[in-house]
This record gives structure tokens, C-alpha cells and sequence, in this order.
């Protein structure tokens, strides 16, 4: 039996935040909104890293996904890479995206900097700026008159968009990673409300024990899965094992550390209550030269699982969608050793292994995460007014494997059970047997949930609601299922669980009769392996039970309408319709409450939809398309081989693997592609995706970098959709080199070259459009 006592939460504290205005406040524990508190979710989405033509689906399919606020870096040497000269048009035109993300319904995060990191070229920092004779990041006056024309021009491309003034904008973060001066941030708080910008937050981020000037900025925090700024050891980078526990830590002192010249010692706050906010639990991560770890999906929503467990109030992801560096008039804008870092980031790709990736490909860690983010939806209220408590016996340390990880967040009677059986494949976690969970309840009340002890499967991580209101006079006592959404449905709601893999799924509803009669308990059972199914609680209340892998498939979105419950492999809800990508020649689509018949608008796909057996309570249909017009096999003409391994150069900060050098390609091995016209349907994304093994390569457009790639095991994917008359005159050239398994560069063992090795294994063409969805 693992115990926890829960207590009433003590009252938040409010003022020691100097901000708040227009209806968004924070006290110590939580932030509100016209009144009610307000749990926001938040992906990171670099508009300067990506074509404006990009901007609108991906920010739908972010908000398909959950997310609710957009946030982003404005990287100054994208906007002043030669001084005085600002531009703001383009895939530069920061208004017209936070424009594009108030008419979708989104708020928004802008970071003004003025440094930013992000992976980018001196941090931000315009070469210009970075070779002036004087104090950056500090209040040396040089700085600061270099500083103030710049938050100037981002102040009037901001104008009218805040939040105050009816504009998406609900927070200014300055700065970036800068942990020992809390005069500084303040200072460019200060100078931002005197340039006009007025945000109802100021945010700051926290990691690495940062002094911040208190009640100024709300701290915001971060954590990753993995660590490419590590050097390149074997196996997983120990530090990160901590974002898999339960625990009332908030700071992260190994993000960043590779570019802090002391070893933080700070506490992580500024001394004032906040709210537990996170701005960086990474979606993903991106391979340096040195280092190319792959994320797993788990390994994504363990950890965000882990952080809303451990007490989280506002979640934000970096990245949320991936982007491309770019390149800039002068140079190149990636992070790199010549320009004084420690590692060597790709020139172009900014994929970040991201829930949506450089092109917008859907990863299966967007799917992970819409099913938390669809559970957030439904409790994030509640559940940020309740703290986490740690249960009585707790993991000994990073190394304990046996102990289970739990949590509970509650109200004193109203919570939820926590649970977290994973951490990454390398050191993954077994099955525990014999799991129930005791809980003593402010007032004295105990609940034991399951009724018998269950088994937790390894790798499994989850959430259970207790005392949970459904309304109409019934509340759910326990559950052993995962709570993911509800919806009206005429006279009645239907509320949408999950079920725990390997776990008989038990609710336990206690319905109050509406004469004030007596009260009675209903429990239902089903045992592990059924389809989904519907169970009626009463006349007004019923649970829609689905199994995990359709909980992946599971969608919310108005149709035919009502607000439905949609199965399906992809989906964007626009305009009554139903928006599918073409990722298979057959998908299967399920619609809740069902429909009779669904229909596809016409197009060049020439898509059938078929009416199939329903499961369970959804109507079902199929969706075909001929499989040779989703992909085209490509070949690959050798034009010269490698005369080797790339040279071996170890330099940077850190003494580090460095990536081959321009000049270095000329002794790589040189592949070709040429492409005809039906091989580039240009109604249609373009999607190249190659298979390789090798170490480094590019791929040049007519002599111009269009992409490149360290490998790491995954497959490369280059968008050729807005090249494609270049490419039927040019086609493309790919130059690589083999994989050197005695340099210092980490990739997984288990895929790891045992000689030098370079092997193109298949390349071809996805072709990616979209099929539409009716009612007839």
C-alpha cells in the first residue's frame, strides 16, 4: 500500500508580483483570468525561422494540438544585421504573425531579448553589436543606447497587440539565461513599459540558480529530456534523470551551463512566491556535431506528465514546432563554434525533433501531448488552485529504479494521482506489481484506489482523478482510468477517459438524487482488452472508454454542428470540415456522437470514403487515396566517392568535435537527383526524405545550401515545395561524409558504425496533400 496525507492548501498570497493588469494576475500559487484561474499551455514557434506561407497551418495545427499560447524569440541579427538597417517585412514581420495568432484565438509570448540564445548566432547578437568595446548584457550605458533603438522598433511593431488593449500579447519575457544580474533585467523591464510596451506579465527565465529582481518578473523554468550541450559521453546525460521524479525542485542548472562560466549557486528565485511556470520542457532536441541524441516520444510527455505531477501551473514548450536557421546577408546564423560556442549546430535545420517538425510533419509527441494537453482543457482550473504532495516514501535518488514515482495534486478532498513509470530507454524502468494507492483527505476521509492491487507496466505514466465533479449532482470518487475530455451531448455530457494499459478500468460515481433523496455509489468495472465502449452513469452523464493507442487518435472539434470527439491520424478543423493529411493510402476515420455519412470534397487526390462497422459508439469510415500518389521512389546518381571520414578538428570552449568546414566538402562524397515534373505535383507538399547512415551532409540547390544534416538514425526530410522550378532545371546535389566511429561524437550504441560508414538506403519523395470532409 503507498500512502500520501493530503492537506488543505494554505490561501496564496497576492502583490509580491508587480504585475497583472486587464484581467491576467499572478498570486504565489497560480495565474487568473477575468477572475478564474488559468492553467495556459505554451509552444515555442519561431516566426523568423520560418516562411510566412508556413505560419497559418502551423499555428492551427498547434492550437489542434492544445496549445494555447504562442510564444516566441525576437532574434535581433534576423531584424539589424547591418546597423541602422531594421527590417520587418517578410518572414521577419513579427506584427503580422502575432496578428495571424489573435485571429486564430491564440495568445502570446513575445521574448524581446535582447539576447536570446535559441541556438542562434552570438546568442541573437548582430555581429555588429558583438564587436563593440563594451559591457554587454550588462547596464553599461554603451549597451543600453545600443539596446534602446532596437526594443524601440520591436515597441511600434507591437503597438495596439497587447493584451490591455484587446491584442493577444499576455507576456514580455527579457532577457534569456542571464543568472547574475537581476539589475540588468530590470532595467530592460524598465525601458520596455518607457518605449510603450505594456504586458499584463514580465517573465524572466529562472534555471541556473538566476538572481531576479524580486516581485519584478515571474520566473519561468525549463527541462529537457536529453542534452546535446554535454559533451560526447556514452548513454544518457545523468543530470536530465531528474526531470523523471516527482519534486518540488524547480531549477535546472545543467540548461545553459555549457555557456555560464561559474557553477550556478543560486536558488533559482528571487525570494518572492510565484506559481511553479515552465517556458523550456523540451519537445524534442537538436543534434550538435559532438552529440545527436534521438528523444523518443515517451520520453517527451513522461517528462511533461512529470512537471504538471510535480506542481505545475503554466506549461510551455521548447520547441513545440521546429523551423530552419535561415541564413542571413553576411553569414550564417547558427550557433557554432567560430562564433565562440562550445558546439557546432547544423547551418539550416532547426528541427528540434520537434511534436511538429521543420516542414510541420506531426511527430508522434504531438499526439502524446494533445491527449494531456485535452486533459488540461478539461481540469487545468482546478488543477492549478491544488499543490502537489509527495507521497511518504519517496525515490532514495536518481539511481532508484524499484521505488514508484507518484504523486498527488488536491484541494484537501478533490485531486488526482500522478503516476510516472518512465524514463529513457537506456536506463528504462520495469513493471511494478502489487501498486494501491492509500490516501488520507483533509477532514479524515481515506480512499484506496485501485480496489485491488494492480500492476503498472514499465514505461506506463498517467493521471487519476478522485472526487472529481461531473455535475448534475454526481462526482467521481475514483477512477483507475485517464481523463481526457467531455462534451454536451443534447441533454446529457459524456466525459472521455483513457484506459491504463494492463489495468481493469474502475469508476466508482456517487449520484446525489435531485429531491435531496439519498445518495448513491455506482461502480462500474471493465476489464482490461474491450474496444471502446460507452457506459451510462444516469439519464444526464455517460463515459465514452477508449484504449490507449485510439486515445493517440483521438481528436476534439466541431462537425456536423456539435462538438464531436474525432478519430483520426491527422486533423485540422476548419471552415465545418474535415482537413486529413494524405499520410497513408487508407486511413480509418471515427466520428462521436456518429454520423450517418461523411463525403470528401473533390480534389486531385480523387479520395473514396467508405462507410465501415461501427466500433462501439463511433461511426466509422474509411478514407482511400491510390498509394502512388502519396510518395515516388527516387534514384541516386554517384558522382564521386569520399576519400574519407570528414577531418577531425576539436575546438570550441569546451574542446569538442567540430563540424567539417565548406572547404572540406569538396573530398565528400557527391550524390545527385534529378526530377521531372510529375515527380513534383505542385498542387502538393514535397517532402524529400533520404535514409543515410553516414556522419555530415548537405544538400546544395544549384550551388546554394538548401539543408543539412548531422546523422543521427533518423531520417533527413527536406521540403522542395517552393523549389520546385529550380530543381526540374538544377536538380539537387547531396554531399556526405562516412561516419568516423573513432571521432568523440555521441550517437545511440545500438546504431553506432563499427567502421567508417556511408550508405544511402532509399530516398524519396512524399507527397503530402490534404483531403477535405463533409457531411453530403
Amino acid at each position: 500500500m503507498l500512502h500520501a496525507t493530503v492537506h488543505l492548501p494554505e490561501p496564496p498570497t497576492y502583490e509580491q508580483l508587480r504585475m497583472g493588469t486587464a484581467g491576467i494576475t499572478a498570486n504565489s500559487q497560480h495565474l487568473s483570468r477575468d477572475g478564474a484561474a488559468w492553467f495556459p499551455v505554451m509552444g515555442e514557434y519561431h516566426y523568423s525561422r520560418q516562411e510566412p506561407r508556413q505560419w497559418r497551418t502551423g499555428l492551427e495545427r498547434m492550437k489542434q494540438g492544445g496549445i494555447t499560447v504562442v510564444s516566441t524569440y525576437v532574434f535581433w541579427h534576423h531584424h539589424e544585421e547591418r546597423q541602422g538597417t531594421f527590417r520587418w517585412s517578410g518572414n521577419r514581420d513579427l506584427r503580422a504573425f502575432v496578428e495571424l495568432c489573435a485571429e486564430l484565438g491564440l495568445d502570446a509570448v513575445v521574448r524581446i531579448g535582447p539576447w536570446a540564445h535559441g541556438e542562434a548566432r552570438n546568442g541573437g547578437f548582430p555581429d555588429w553589436l558583438q564587436a563593440l568595446p563594451l559591457n554587454h548584457r550588462s547596464n553599461d550605458p554603451r549597451y543600453l543606447e545600443q539596446v534602446r533603438p532596437f526594443f524601440a522598433q520591436i515597441s511600434r511593431q507591437l503597438s495596439g497587440l497587447f493584451h490591455g488593449t484587446g491584442g493577444p500579447i499576455v507576456a514580455l519575457q527579457v532577457e534569456n539565461e542571464l543568472y547574475d544580474q537581476s539589475g540588468h533585467i530590470l532595467s530592460l523591464k524598465e525601458m520596455a513599459q518607457d518605449l510603450g510596451m505594456d504586458a499584463p506579465l514580465w517573465t524572466a527565465t529562472a534555471w541556473g540558480g538566476a538572481q531576479l529582481p524580486a516581485g519584478e518578473v515571474l520566473p519561468l523554468y525549463g527541462g529537457y529530456p536529453e542534452a546535446f550541450w554535454e559533451d560526447a559521453h556514452p548513454g544518457w546525460a545523468r543530470g536530465n534523470r531528474k526531470h523523471y521524479f516527482f519534486s518540488h525542485i524547480r531549477d535546472d542548472h545543467s540548461i545553459g551551463a555549457d555557456l555560464r562560466p561559474t557553477t550556478a549557486v543560486g536558488a533559482g528565485t528571487s525570494g518572492v512566491p510565484a506559481p511553479f511556470a515552465t517556458c523550456e520542457l523540451g519537445g524534442g532536441m537538436p543534434s550538435a556535431y559532438h552529440r545527436r541524441p534521438i528523444i523518443p516520444a515517451a520520453d517527451v510527455s513522461a517528462l511533461a506528465l512529470a512537471k504538471i505531477g510535480s506542481g505545475s501551473t503554466w506549461q510551455g514548450y521548447y520547441m513545440f514546432h521546429g523551423a530552419s536557421q535561415g541564413l542571413g546577408e553576411f553569414s550564417s546564423l547558427q550557433e557554432s563554434q567560430a562564433t565562440g560556442y562550445p558546439n557546432d549546430l547544423p547551418v539550416m535545420s532547426y528541427d528540434f525533433q520537434a511534436p511538429l517538425g521543420e516542414h510541420g510533419q506531426l511527430r508522434e509527441s504531438y499526439h502524446r501531448l494533445r491527449m494531456q494537453h485535452l486533459f488540461l482543457a478539461e481540469a487545468g482550473p482546478a488543477l492549478a488552485r491544488m499543490p502537489m504532495t509527495l507521497p511518504a516514501a519517496v525515490p532514495s535518488g536518481l539511481d532508484d529504479s524499484e521505488t514508484l514515482r507518484w504523486s498527488v495534486r488536491s484541494d484537501g478532498q478533490a485531486g488526482f494521482i500522478f503516476v510516472n513509470n518512465h524514463q529513457p530507454s537506456s536506463d528504462a524502468l520495469g513493471a511494478k506489481s502489487g501498486v494501491q494507492f492509500d490516501l488520507t483527505l483533509a477532514g479524515g476521509g481515506q480512499l484506496t484506489v485501485p480496489r485491488q492491487p494492480a500492476t503498472i507496466a514499465g514505461g506506463a505514466h498517467f493521471v487519476w482523478p478522485f472526487n472529481f465533479p461531473m455535475g448534475d449532482g454526481a462526482t467521481l470518487l475514483h477512477t483507475t482510468a485517464e481523463l481526457l475530455t467531455s462534451l454536451p451531448i443534447g441533454d446529457r455530457t459524456c466525459f472521455v477517459f483513457s484506459r491504463t494499459e494492463g489495468v481493469e478500468s474502475e469508476f466508482d460515481v456517487a449520484i446525489s438524487a435531485h429531491d435531496g433523496g439519498s445518495r448513491q455509489t455506482l461502480q462500474l468495472a471493465v476489464p482490461p482488452g474491450a474496444g471502446p465502449l460507452e457506459l451510462t452513469v444516469s439519464d444526464s452523464l455517460s463515459i465514452l472508454l477508449v484504449d490507449g493507442p485510439t486515445a493517440m487518435r483521438l481528436w476534439r472539434g466541431e462537425f456536423a454542428g456539435a462538438e464531436r470527439i474525432i478519430l483520426a491520424d491527422s486533423l485540422l478543423v476548419t471552415g465545418g470540415a474535415l482537413r486529413l493529411d494524405t499520410t497513408a493510402p487508407r486511413q480509418e476515420i471515427g466520428v462521436y456522437p456518429p454520423v450517418d455519412h461523411v463525403m470528401a470534397l473533390p480534389d486531385r487526390l480523387g479520395a473514396t470514403v467508405n462507410k465501415l462497422e461501427d466500433s462501439g459508439p463511433f461511426s466509422m469510415f474509411s478514407v482511400e487515396v491510390e498509394a502512388g500518389m502519396l510518395s515516388t521512389s527516387m534514384s541516386v546518381q554517384t558522382l564521386q566517392g569520399a576519400s574519407g571520414p570528414a577531418p577531425l578538428r576539436i575546438g570550441g570552449t569546451q574542446n569538442r568535435a567540430g563540424a567539417p568546414l565548406d572547404m572540406d566538402y569538396a573530398h565528400a562524397a557527391h550524390f545527385h537527383l534529378d526530377f521531372t515534373a510529375e515527380q513534383l505535383p505542385a498542387s502538393v507538399q514535397n517532402l524529400l526524405r533520404i535514409r543515410w547512415t553516414g556522419d555530415a551532409a548537405r544538400a546544395l540547390l544549384d550551388g546554394q545550401l538548401l539543408s543539412d544534416n548531422y546523422w543521427n538514425g533518423l531520417a533527413w526530410d527536406i521540403d522542395l515545395t517552393e523549389h520546385r522550378d529550380e530543381l526540374l532545371r538544377h536538380g539537387l546535389t547531396i554531399q556526405a561524409f562516412p561516419f568516423n566511429p573513432a571521432a568523440p561524437i555521441y550517437v545511440e550504441e545500438s546504431i553506432r558504425p563499427g567502421q567508417a560508414t556511408l550508405e544511402i538506403s532509399d530516398v524519396r519523395i512524399l507527397h503530402q496533400g490534404s483531403i477535405h470532409l463533409t457531411l453530403p
